[in-house]
């Protein structure tokens, strides 16, 4: 009888050691409940129920906001934020009691993979106020995962993982991870990436353990319950606090309570394998089909799923210029706020600026929500709220599109003109396109400054991979040219008289720009960093919804942009642009037949108007109803002809015969078409394909 007693009595204190070792789960998110997960704001009233996932531990809903979703998961399901709106919030019966019980030592786990790195610090789990009370699990905009806590004293206590020597990153993208955090106030602060130990903190001056307040507002996953400024500001008096979510998917989240020890961190990372890829989709620029037909099309581009599915836009907000022999495009989007990009063959994109001004509150005194604050420019319009852009012209002979912005800063505030009504500054461009993929775009009158060459960097690559470190090549009329290299820094520009430029990207079609004679342009020499790029790299513009006129790219996660350098037009307010891949003498030329064109003599049936350099084209005014029997330009080496565009007002065709020196011009060299104006006055638009550099008559038939 008494060995019998004493094996029970050993036996309940084994079992009792035993129970008191075992860590509980106090709540556990898995997300298998899978559902998909509706757009309200294409919803009648009524009709729209808040979403919810299942918390199995205690058996509570908790609400899902924004245009997140459900997609497979490292086990089932799981839940993936789309970045911008989507959070997962709740309210456990639990903490519904007037002494809330969330333990003083916990254990908390997670496995997450990101798509692209947070604006700033993005949470997979919180509770309490930020920086204030309760805890923090999360990651920042470099990848570092990190437990943050309040114990009741002024410290914020961050345990942190580290970054990368060599990337200067944490975790890597599109890729699954077993993030685990402890904390017990006789330790500290331990955090774990897939079951290994990677940080300690122990700062502690007191035991109180985890200090918990608004507890009444329950967990939240995915997103800030206070706005943050974006990190790595250019200027932090331009950069606000923003609304982000985290750029990834989570699953399997859970609360123990208790801290685990190594060994069972290691254990619950080994026991499960993820049974799924993380499901992210490609984040390359729109790309469109060749058609070979030169076009220009209304259209809506698209990105990748999440950044589309925020756009309350319909099937006609782009548009695309495309051309019959060349497999390149001219493209506005509203990803770029509009602003056109020339696209390569390969999807390189080439862009400008539009007008900018600055409204500098640092200079000035008071508030600075009281100021126009920072850049004032296209790029501020996040929303596209009054950028917008129309076909004017669509002919077979050329296409006219006008881009029109409101100059803004990141707020949506504007500069007002000294005339005092009120509408502020605008831009207004006009861009004439013709079928060899040359256009003018022609800058109304406004404020600011117009010309910045800039390109585009997307996803998954780095400045590098896009451009040249040659990557300039400046000419003059004279045919001098110099090639400026970025390799050692960036260079000097020291052509005399060069008002032509040659942007060397990674691709067979070069981008080309031409200023009249007397126009310059300047390197880009601010905000380069070279422990990261030989260029300036940023990713604020394009489609970043954040609010900041200047933030640094520090990876290559998300779409950026790089700038060469800035353009003085002189006494003009207009430039050509176009693509080849005919090298340097074809830009040579291209830029001789327009700064100096062949001298023209008519027939009398028509009246010489002269060249428009604005919208690279030859005017004339018809007087009399008959065929044009004599168009005389005379050509030579300083003065080539180079596919000329005639605009004859008064002149309807319905059909076309074009005689050059004699001999009808094959029709497939021929392009034309006829615009009336809103009086029905007629103008026909002639575009030849024809390029010499001897004197020739040219008649309309």
């Amino acid at each position: 009888m008494t060995l019998k007693l004493t094996l029970s009595i050993c036996l309940f204190i084994l079992l009792s050691v035993s129970a008191s070792g075992q860590k509980d789960v106090l709540f556990h998110w898995s997300f298998d409940d899978k559902k998909e997960v509706l757009d309200p704001a294409y919803l009648d009233d009524g009709e729209y129920e808040v979403p919810a996932t299942m918390e199995s531990s205690e058996g509570d809903p908790y609400s899902i906001y924004g245009l997140g979703k459900f997609v497979p998961g490292v086990k089932g399901s799981a839940f993936k934020f789309d970045g911008f709106s989507s959070y997962i919030e709740g309210v456990p019966t639990e903490l519904d009691e007037e002494e809330p019980f969330l333990p003083r030592s916990i254990t908390v786990e997670s496995w997450v993979s990101l798509g692209a790195y947070p604006w700033n610090w993005a949470p997979i789990l919180t509770v309490g106020k930020y920086k204030v009370t309760g805890f923090y699990l999360g990651i920042d905009s470099r990848g570092r995962v990190g437990f943050h806590m309040s114990d009741a004293t002024s410290v914020w206590h961050e345990c942190n993982s580290s970054l990368t020597n060599e990337g200067k990153l944490g975790l890597d993208l599109n890729k699954w991870y077993h993030i685990a955090a402890t904390y017990d106030p006789s330790v500290g602060i331990k955090l774990y990436i897939n079951g290994e130990l990677v940080s300690i903190y122990t700062d502690f001056n007191f035991d109180y353990g985890i200090a918990y307040s608004q507890v009444e507002e329950g967990f939240r996953l995915g997103m800030n319950r206070v706005d943050l400024a974006p990190s790595d500001p250019i200027r932090d008096w331009a950069t606000y606090p923003s609304k982000y979510t985290l750029d990834g998917i989570i699953d399997e989240v859970k609360i123990w309570e208790g801290a685990k020890s190594e060994s069972e961190i290691s254990v619950s990372f080994e026991k499960l394998r993820p049974e799924n890829e993380p499901s992210f989709d490609k984040r390359n620029f729109p790309k469109v089909k060749e058609i070979g037909r030169f076009r220009a099309n209304y259209t809506r581009l698209k990105y990748y799923p999440e950044w589309d599915a925020i756009w309350p836009v319909g099937d006609f907000m782009d548009v695309v210029v495309q051309f019959e022999d060349m497999p390149a495009k001219v493209v506005f989007w509203r990803g770029t706020r509009y602003s056109p990009a020339l696209v390569t063959e390969n999807g390189k994109w080439m862009v400008d600026q539009s007008r900018e001004t600055a409204g500098n509150w640092f200079l000035s005194t008071g508030n600075r929500e009281e100021f126009v604050t920072g850049c004032v420019e296209h790029m501020s319009d996040v929303q596209t709220r009054s950028s917008r852009v129309s076909i004017i012209e669509d002919n077979p002979a050329r296409k006219v599109i006008n881009w029109r912005y409101l100059q803004m800063d990141v707020t949506f505030r504007q500069i007002d003109l000294p005339n005092n009504t009120g509408f502020g500054q605008w831009g207004n461009e006009l861009y004439y396109i013709y079928p060899d993929g040359v256009m003018v775009r022609k800058v109304l009158p406004g404020q600011g400054g117009w010309q910045e060459t800039i390109f585009l960097n997307e996803p998954g690559t780095r400045p590098e991979d896009n451009i040249e470190l040659e990557a300039c090549t400046l000419m003059n009329l004279d045919g001098d040219s110099r090639t400026y290299s970025w390799e050692e820094g960036y260079p000097v520009f020291n052509l005399p008289d060069a008002n032509i430029q040659i942007t060397n990207l990674k691709s067979e079609y070069k981008p080309f720009m031409i200023f009249r004679e007397g126009g310059e342009f300047e390197v880009f020499n601010l905000e380069v960093r070279p422990e990261y790029s030989h260029f300036p790299w940023w990713n604020h513009w394009p489609v970043a919804q954040i609010i900041s006129d200047g933030r640094s790219a520090n990876a290559s996660d998300r779409a950026s942009h790089s700038s060469l350098s800035w353009g003085d037009p002189g006494d003009f307010d207009y430039a050509l642009y176009g693509l080849t891949n005919e090298g340097n003498s074809k830009v040579l030329q291209i830029a001789r037949s327009w700064e100096t064109p062949a001298k023209v003599t008519v027939s009398d049936n028509v009246e010489n108007l002269g060249y428009d350099h604005s919208q690279r084209a030859f005017l004339f005014n018809r007087i009399e109803d008959s065929d044009i029997t004599s168009i005389t330009l005379e050509a030579n080496n300083e003065s080539p002809i180079l596919n000329p565009a005639f605009i004859i007002k008064n002149h309807i065709i319905n059909d076309i015969t074009v005689v050059v020196n004699g001999d009808p011009l094959e029709a497939d060299l021929v392009r034309y078409g006829v615009e009336y104006d809103i009086h029905g006055v007629p103008m026909s638009i002639i575009w030849l394909d024809l390029e010499s550099e001897q004197t020739m008559n040219i008649k309309i038939k």
